[in-house]
């Protein structure tokens, strides 16, 4: 049974371009949905940290900016120690070629932990389609039943995929997967003005194929799964 959790990772404005900033890595040291307080840093040994809001309500906490990545990693593995085990190396200028955009679309990697709560709920579809499965209907249910309940409210739909084939398949893959969702959404009564969709196509970490990461097939599978879905993030406007 796989848990109801998901490691991945969410939209931020940034300006990635090199000719700007001699900083090109930033490290984040943890995001969660709501906000927390400095001193929840400050008690755990980490002061001078900035928090930032993304496009889909996340809230990221960042601890420096950086010209090199070794000088970036080595405080992430400094991050690690003191108990922030998310803590992430962020290269904007990969991001700016992955997307191909002037600012960043997603980051390839990770993991944020994000779990199901009364306001998230994710969609697993199956390896390779973008059919909602009798589960998936249920997630998207839950969420068709609040935003008809509050009409004030919104839907954020991100679409992901796990790291198996090209990243251009895995986008389409993405995007057909929240269009699914939000089509089933407009079929039922759902404005689609309530909705924002955002496609971040393959998140997975390298390292789920990585061998020496992990031996086993059957938990890389299990893995993979978490990241075959769409997140679904319910907020009041």
């Amino acid at each position: 049974m796989i848990p109801r959790t998901c490691f991945l990772t969410f939209a931020i404005c940034c300006v990635c371009s090199s000719g700007l900033f001699a900083q090109n890595f930033r490290v984040q040291a943890a995001a969660f949905a709501d906000s927390v307080p400095a001193s929840y840093f400050q008690d755990r040994g980490l002061s001078g940290v900035i928090a930032s809001v993304d496009d889909n309500g996340m809230y990221r906490y960042f601890f420096g900016s950086y010209s090199t990545f070794i000088e970036a990693e080595a405080v992430q593995k400094q991050l690690v120690a003191k108990g922030f085990a998310y803590s992430t190396v962020i290269d904007l200028e990969e991001q700016r070629v992955l997307t191909d955009r002037g600012s960043c679309a997603y980051f390839k990697g990770g993991p944020v932990q994000v779990a199901e709560s009364d306001s998230v709920r994710f969609a697993y579809f199956d390896s390779g389609k973008n059919v909602l499965s009798e589960d998936g209907k249920a997630d998207v249910e839950y969420m068709l039943k609040k935003l008809k309940e509050n009409p004030a409210s919104e839907l954020r739909i991100l679409g992901y995929s796990d790291a198996l084939g090209s990243g251009k398949v895995n986008l389409e893959l993405a995007t057909a997967r929240a269009r699914t969702v939000r089509n089933y959404l407009i079929d039922r009564g759902i404005d689609p003005a309530r909705m924002l969709l955002r496609v971040y196509g393959e998140s997975a970490s390298g390292g789920i194929e990585d061998p020496e990461e992990v031996e086993r097939e059957s938990e890389r599978e299990a893995l993979r799964k978490l990241f075959r879905c769409v997140v679904l993030y319910w907020k009041v406007g």
